[in-house]
């Protein structure tokens, strides 16, 4: 559990040493696991069928890690920035990209011009890796931002098949150390950019190494998930195949529910992740059929809130199977709380190494039960947003935690709450209304498979912010769910300032980022003006 020290104000969870050792660089660590069963099955293609074995991907980051170095010249601290979606050669050029200590910028294959144009534009990538579907967009990018990175196309090309050529020297190469893990930067990920541009964030070898002390005894698995690294969910499920032995299951395919319900019955996945509005999907798609995922045991939801009904319905689709909600950072590099032990509408205990805190807005430090931003610290530091000194220096407390921009508290069990982000809190006459808790109202109601609650202006002085929701119904939902049940529902269950004077507004869909969050700022914009 989480302990609070009174004199502090401040939670801790348990101190406890990794099993992995975070002084390491990743590329030693991960070579050092992947000797131990070359023959086991770690990664499966679900749209062209091709298999890695741990053997085969040691062997293609080590030729990864050589021709990188030799052919293309590239060496520790040059950045190295991959366009891609999860296809196979992905894994093996990440974990070369580690071994020779260049740091990875990911992105997303599906991002179009000015997004790259920004992003690339931050961290001026010495060589970018991109597929044969995205060239034209990723070249022009480059030249917008006047960069003479190289290009590597992965479908076949000559660059591809130089990438992993053969080499004299990989039958004796043994894995550098690259110096200081926690300032050795690893990748480089970007913020969530749900309501505004995404920064760079920094993500150390020892951050990506040390919190996987509490799942080293796992029971062998399956895992799935449909994001692209360019979240750091993303790599949080990749690390736990690897450093776990277990069978990753990756696909190119965009996410529907009929098509992950379809991959987890065919390859009896036990572990998932989804963000919760595609959790919502599944669970709508498959109540509709009547249909199970039995062999589910583990859903890990982040990334946005997860109302309480919705991690009902979805642990009723196993009968061994339970959704565990966890709490992350980007800047953290991991996950700092997990539910663990259920409470509704708790995102869990915090993690191994892990402080927190609750601040009111002129800095006071908060008690339990008392709502405020919530500030976290881990063992091993935030080194910064890469390029952006000021945006580092005003993240950070004097003595060094994390201003998240989250809202929430800590009850006097040591169990957290998010109310909401600091960011997106709708004011109105003076008061603060959470969106999340008006879209878990929303999601209560029968025939609702998705909500954002976003503030539209008022329309006569004083031109307050007033909350409107959009909703998505189901098929059932479209003859059953109307605007003033909506309303009699959420209005009749909040206090009059909380209520939805912006309307309710029904859409077909809701715009969201390449991981699969809401995009608010997007959102908004289908509110009618």
């Amino acid at each position: 559990m989480s302990r609070y020290d009174p004199t502090t104000r401040t939670w801790y969870g348990p101190k406890q040493p990794p099993v992995l050792n975070p002084a390491a660089s990743i590329g030693q660590v991960i070579v050092n696991i992947l000797e131990r069963t070359p023959e086991k099955l770690i990664q499966l293609d679900a749209v062209t069928g091709e298999e890695y074995t741990c053997d085969k991907l040691r062997l293609h980051m080590i030729r990864t890690a050589i021709n990188l170095a030799q052919v293309f010249k590239i060496s520790k601290g040059d950045m190295v920035c991959m366009v891609l979606d999860n296809r196979s050669c992905v894994m093996p050029v990440l974990f070369g990209c580690f071994l020779v200590g260049a740091p990875v910028h990911t992105l997303d294959a599906s991002f179009q011009e000015s997004d790259l144009t920004h992003l690339m534009g931050l961290t001026k990538p010495k060589l970018v890796f991109c597929t044969e579907h995205n060239q034209s967009t990723v070249q022009n990018a480059i030249k917008l931002i006047q960069s003479e990175a190289q290009l590597i196309v992965l479908d076949g090309s000559e660059n591809h098949k130089r990438i992993f050529a053969t080499h004299d020297a990989e039958k004796l190469y043994r894995p550098p150390y690259l110096g200081d893990s926690d300032q050795t930067i690893a990748v480089v990920v970007c913020s969530s950019g749900t309501t505004g541009l995404p920064k760079a964030v920094c993500v150390t070898h020892a951050q990506l190494i040390a919190p996987y002390s509490m799942i080293s005894h796992m029971e062998p698995s399956t895992v799935l998930c449909f994001s692209s690294l360019y979240w750091i969910f993303a790599f949080q499920m990749l690390l736990l195949t690897v450093f776990n032995g277990f069978k990753r299951v990756i696909t190119t395919r965009p996410f529907s529910p009929a098509y992950a319900c379809e991959l987890v019955n065919r390859y009896e996945v036990t572990n998932a992740f989804v963000p919760p509005p595609m959790l919502a999907e599944m669970v709508e798609y498959c109540e509709v059929r009547q249909m199970k995922l039995p062999t589910l045991k583990m859903v890990g939801v982040g990334g946005s809130s997860l109302p309480e009904s919705l991690r009902k319905r979805a642990n009723a689709l196993s009968p061994n199977g339970r959704v565990f909600v966890g709490y992350a950072m980007s800047e953290t590099g991991g996950i700092m709380s997990l539910g663990l032990l259920e409470k509704p509408n708790s995102v869990g205990i915090l993690m191994p190494n892990v402080s927190m805190r609750i601040a009111a807005d002129d800095g006071t430090l908060l008690g339990p039960g008392e709502e405020g931003e919530i500030q976290i610290r881990y063992i091993h530091p935030f080194v910064g947003y890469y390029g952006n000194e000021e945006a580092t220096r005003a993240l950070l407390t004097a003595d060094g935690f994390i201003k998240s921009g989250d809202i929430g508290c800590m009850d006097s069990t040591g169990f957290l709450f998010i109310t909401d982000r600091k960011k997106e809190m709708i004011r109105h006459r003076g008061y603060q209304i959470a969106p999340a808790e008006l879209e878990a109202l929303l999601m209560e109601i029968p025939g609702v498979v998705q909500a954002v609650v976003v503030a539209t202006p008022e329309k006569k002085p004083p031109h307050d912010d007033l909350p409107a929701a959009l909703v998505v119904r189901s098929a059932e939902g479209m003859a059953t769910v109307r605007e003033e049940d909506v309303l009699e529902y959420v209005n009749g269950k909040v206090p009059d300032y909380k209520r939805l004077r912006g309307g309710v507004f029904f859409v077909k869909g809701l715009p969201t980022t390449a991981n699969g969050k809401i995009n608010r700022m997007a959102a908004k914009k289908l509110v009618p003006v």
